[in-house]
């Protein structure tokens, strides 16, 4: 210990002076050896993989000063040269100062890491050799248009660069090391309390260390500096080996670079960004062994894979030897609000094929930093796919209410819990930085401990030498919080060890703030909903169609392959930047135009599946005219039922049968029938004719002021919303009292920040009713349906075009619609004033439903103004109710008893066009008696958004059942072939939230019937087959099984 006697007035400026000598030594660091000369560029705005040759490119020789680049613009940078004498076995470092934001170094063809404003220095080779050459090449790319993130920022750059130079240099590692030791004590003296001796001691060393240094090393030779920083090492030695006592708290650190999969940049870029960061991070591996890395998407590893096979061979050898962690789970990072239950699975499903593929590693980790809330379905998905802890960050972000634990246990809708913590990340390991972190802990007690991410993300680049130098120094630092390197599953386990009690949290996990990425670029949103249906249904067909030739001589193939790869291809699409809409615009058009192109194949897939299943149903040598009608949903079809592609000119030839043809709203023909019933996971072979549809009477009474139907009075208002709906059935007047439904409300939308992000609470106050009515007519009115269409005139130069439907089959009012939106900064919602009393509404999740107060009670009620639902959102008293169904709108307000659906949001930006252009979607209104239920709410959702699949079929006949529950509450959600390819495979949900036990009947014998996890590889429960095509089964509330099934 010092035997020096500080005076407080003279040893307060030492830190300050201190702080100044450590910034001044750090240009010291590194020592240039050589500025390389002869360098030669070439620019390009293609993506090589690796140092273009021949004639790919026009080079040229780059000096100093020279300008090069622009929009889009890459710059390869190449020369070969020897290595100057005294690099002879030496790690050699290049400053290659492009100018570039970022760029990639290539040393003899290998990837070698990232140059950017963090990581400006990269180790050229670990041990020179002076007697060969290095062929060196650096791709830079310059920069693209992105105009902002926030309501009124304005980004003109036109991404010119210039070029600097290339410098060879070696590392000074005495001055790195005094550097870093004199940083920690500061850091570490700063954060202390005041009256700490540890403190009182530090200070007094560093005033020795004052005295013995040189302040100024740029004005002083290095012959005086150099030699007094050993002195001031060994000053500071016994100070950086104090150790913590048993009670100090732990904080785990692991390299990680958070890479946005496309968001101000596309998904060409990551593939650079993703090359850049791993092999910056397996170099830093190279130079610090002890340092250990998460990766954690796999698409990313297959990006780096197909792409950078070289560097992907690293990360395989990195990850046999423990240092390269592949856990993250799912294939990209999505968001976690607005994918289906099933798109959730698949994205697990996916990501843990790809790592015990390539890496023989099983992720137990579900890695999600930066997603705008956590639907309650997926701690059950998690663990019934193999992954038992969660890490997120985001929550912390909430801008009304303090998430109130740190490291907890989080209870989904059906009572599974998974091990979640709330772990830092872009972080640096000094000492004030751990202190920090520790002090943010708010149940100290209950774990001691916190996870922290070191390194740079969202654009990449990951950790810098500098992070892993504080890591070496703060292991077991008295003052500082216990540190050392762990895998995001050690520091699990680490907790799981200690045995304490955690908190539970019940529910989802709500982020208050981003609420407008539910609605933001709705044309991303409905490609979404349509894509995850055609999977759907393409998956079910090929099913049926396999088993149906199961014993033909030539057997129909399932076409596995072809639907992994549209599943891996459109998961891509859910990242938790793309599908919320908070992209540039090249990101936004990429997604648009690669959905509608999966889309048309998905649907082109199902089209030869049924091609091939109504060649199976055909009755000897009938060649009569018929449609072979499937139906891919898990219940019988009645009532109303609208088929598509009905060839023209043709009717159905069945007795009892009612038809009526419609055009929609958008054009699209369609031929209604009613009197038939399609079989649950089932097809009927529906005979057609040439001919007319036959006239028959229309229910409905239409009077000036409104329309009578079998199930309600309606009434209309001047601008044709609906200003009284009597239901027959209870006699209840629907609308509350002076409340209109189906009003257009629009307001601006100028959020405080984040502009495609997000809507502010106060914006609910800017809204006004606008509902401009510029004609209305009945366009259908026939035995099913009557239909009226309206045109609206919406903010300062859109127009709403409407189709208002009523049913003779259901209560449900639909309304189809046509948009033409031309507005900026201003939101659109549909709102519906219902004359129920709940305190509060149901919402559909995946795989289930959440209960969300519709007061504003806590603080907490009112931050979830704004909320996701999928299919539904339901207002049930006790025996009645009224649900809100949609087809692709996922953002609701619900307040009392109005709700109000959100149909379109105009930021602008990232993306400076906002949602202007053409926009189709339906949403309806269903009363429904008997409140909530599986058959009142759930199944019409679903009715909504899936349509029945038609095919002419000639000599076609009926398809029975694949399979059929008993219990209106159990979903049969997915249908598909198993992964090894030995049966098949059904998902099955419980929906209510009741517990049942539930008969499942087969349409054809069955050998076995087992229960597995998610991913299909391990049985969990066998289940007795009864006559070979009966088995029961008990659900939990809310419980989500996957079925295996052996057909005979």
């Amino acid at each position: 210990m010092s035997d020096h006697i500080p005076d407080p007035i003279y040893d307060k400026k030492i830190p300050a002076k201190l702080e100044a000598v450590a910034r001044r030594y750090t240009p010291f660091c590194f020592d240039a050896v050589e500025q390389l000369e002869g360098v030669e560029m070439a620019e390009t705005k293609e993506h090589f993989r690796e140092l273009p040759t021949g004639s790919d490119l026009k080079w040229r020789r780059v000096r100093s000063g020279d300008s090069w680049g622009g929009s889009w613009i890459s710059g390869w940078f190449r020369i070969r040269t020897k290595l100057p004498t005294g690099c002879q076995s030496q790690q050699v470092y290049l400053r290659a100062a492009t100018g570039a934001p970022e760029g990639l170094l290539i040393v003899d063809g290998e990837h070698r890491g990232v140059f950017d404003p963090n990581h400006p220095v990269v180790m050229l080779t670990g041990s020179g050799n002076t007697r060969r050459n290095y062929q060196i090449a650096v791709e830079a790319h310059a920069g693209h248009p992105c105009i902002g993130t926030q309501p009124d920022e304005l980004d003109t750059s036109d991404h010119r660069r210039v070029f600097e130079g290339f410098e060879l240099l070696l590392q000074r590692e005495d001055v790195v090391a005094f550097v870093f030791d004199l940083q920690t004590l500061l850091q570490l003296a700063e954060a202390l309390d005041e009256d700490s001796l540890r403190k009182s001691r530090i200070l007094a060393g560093l005033a020795d260390v004052w005295q013995t240094i040189d302040a100024m090393p740029a004005e002083t030779e290095e012959s005086s500096w150099r030699p007094k920083l050993h002195a001031a090492r060994a000053l500071m030695q016994p100070l950086l080996s104090a150790r913590n006592g048993d009670s100090a708290p732990f904080i785990g650190i692991v390299g990680h670079s958070h890479i946005d999969t496309a968001w101000l940049w596309t998904i060409a870029e990551t593939e650079r960004k993703c090359a850049r960061t791993f092999s910056s991070a397996l170099n830093l591996i190279e130079q610090y062994p002890e340092f250990r890395f998460v990766q954690s998407s796999p698409y990313h590893a297959e990006i780096v894979r197909r792409e950078y096979p070289g560097i992907f061979r690293r990360m395989q050898a990195a990850a046999a030897d423990g240092s390269w962690e592949p856990n993250g789970a799912m294939w990209v990072e999505p968001d976690c609000n607005i994918p289906s239950g099933e798109a959730f699975v698949r994205q697990l499903l996916l990501g843990q094929q790809f790592t015990r593929q390539h890496f023989d590693y099983t992720a137990d980790a579900f890695w999600q930093p930066d997603v705008f809330g956590y639907s309650a379905a997926l701690p059950q998905i998690l663990r019934k796919s193999g992954v038992d802890y969660f890490y997120t960050t985001k929550i912390a972000w909430n801008d009304t209410t303090r998430f109130p634990y740190d490291t907890f246990q989080w209870q989904g809708i059906d009572g599974t819990t998974v091990l979640s913590h709330f772990n830092k990340i872009h972080c640096f390991p000094d000492p004030k930085t751990l202190i920090d972190q520790w002090k943010d802990v708010q149940h100290k007690v209950t774990a001691d401990r916190r996870l922290a991410a070191i390194g740079y993300g969202d654009g990449g680049g990951g950790p810098q030498f500098e992070m892993l130098e504080y890591a070496r120094r703060v292991g077991d630092l008295e003052g500082v919080p216990r540190t050392a390197y762990t895998s995001i599953s050690d520091f699990m386990r680490g907790i799981e060890a200690e045995g304490g009690q955690l908190p539970r949290w019940v529910g989802e996990l709500y982020l208050e703030l981003h609420r407008g990425t539910l609605t933001s670029i709705a044309e991303i949103k409905r490609l979404n909903r349509r894509c995850e249906e055609a999977l759907h249904d393409a998956e079910f067909v090929w099913t049926l169609a396999a088993l149906a030739h199961s014993n033909a001589r030539r057997p129909k193939k399932y076409p596995a392959a072809i639907l992994h790869q549209l599943w891996a291809d459109f998961l891509v699409n859910q990242f938790h930047d793309i599908l919320p809409g908070s992209s540039i615009p090249e990101v936004n058009d990429e997604a648009i135009e690669q959905m509608g192109r999966l889309l048309a194949q998905m649907r082109d897939l199902t089209n030869d599946g049924l091609g091939s299943l109504a060649a199976a149903t055909r009755q000897g040598r009938d060649r009569s005219p018929a449609l072979l009608v499937a139906n891919t949903l898990g219940w019988d079809r009645e009532g109303e039922i609208c088929l598509t592609g009905v060839p023209a000119g043709m009717v159905p030839d069945r007795d009892g049968l009612v038809s009526q043809q419609i055009t929609t709203v958008t054009g699209q023909r369609q031929l209604a029938i009613q009197g038939v019933t399609l079989p649950a996971l089932g097809a009927i072979g529906l005979p057609m004719r040439n001919g007319r549809t036959k006239k028959e009477p229309s229910p409905f009474k239409v009077t000036e002021r409104g329309v009578e139907t079998p199930f309600a009075r309606v009434g209309f208002d001047a601008h044709g919303r609906i200003r009284s709906l009597l239901d027959k059935a209870s006699g209840r007047q629907l609308v509350s009292k002076g409340g209109v439904l189906n009003t257009f409300w629009i307001g601006e939308d100028v959020p405080a920040a984040w502009d495609n992000w997000d809507i502010d609470f106060d914006q609910q106050f800017k809204m006004q009713p606008d509902t401009r009515l510029q004609s209305r007519e009945i366009v259908a009115d026939g035995p099913l349906q009557l239909r009226i269409r309206s045109t609206y005139t919406v903010g300062k130069g859109s127009t709403l075009t409407q189709d208002l439907v009523v049913h003779s089959t259901t209560p449900r009012i639909d309304f189809d619609t046509v948009v033409d939106w031309h507005e900026q900064h201003m939101l659109l919602k549909a709102g519906f004033p219902l004359d129920v009393h709940v305190e509060a509404a149901r919402h559909e999740i995946q795989f289930g439903h959440v209960l969300r107060p519709t007061h504003r009670n806590r603080p907490a009620d009112r931050a979830q103004f704004e909320v996701v639902n999928h299919h539904w959102t339901d207002l049930s008293e006790t025996g009645f109710g009224v649900a809100i169904l949609n087809d692709g709108k996922y953002g609701i307000s619900v307040d009392g008893s109005e709700a109000r659906l959100t149909l379109l949001k105009s930021g602008l930006r990232p993306d400076p066009r906002g949602d202007d252009g053409r926009h189709t979607f339906t949403y309806a209104l269903l009363p429904h008696e008997g409140g909530f239920s599986g058959p009142a709410v759930v199944r019409p959702g679903y009715e909504l958004n899936v349509p029945p699949l038609t095919i002419e079929a000639p000599g076609a006949s009926d398809l029975d059942s694949l399979v059929s529950v008993d219990a209106d509450n159990v979903i049969i959600d997915t249908v598909k072939w198993a992964e090894d390819g030995s049966g098949y495979v059904l998902r099955l949900f419980e929906c209510e939230g009741t517990g049942r036990r539930t008969r499942l009947r087969f349409g054809a014998d069955v050998t076995r019937v087992a229960e597995t996890n998610m991913l299909e590889d391990e049985i969990m429960e066998e289940i007795s087959v009864r006559s070979r095509r009966r088995v029961e089964t008990y659900f939990r509330p809310f419980e989500i099984k996957t079925l295996w099934i052996t057909p005979t």
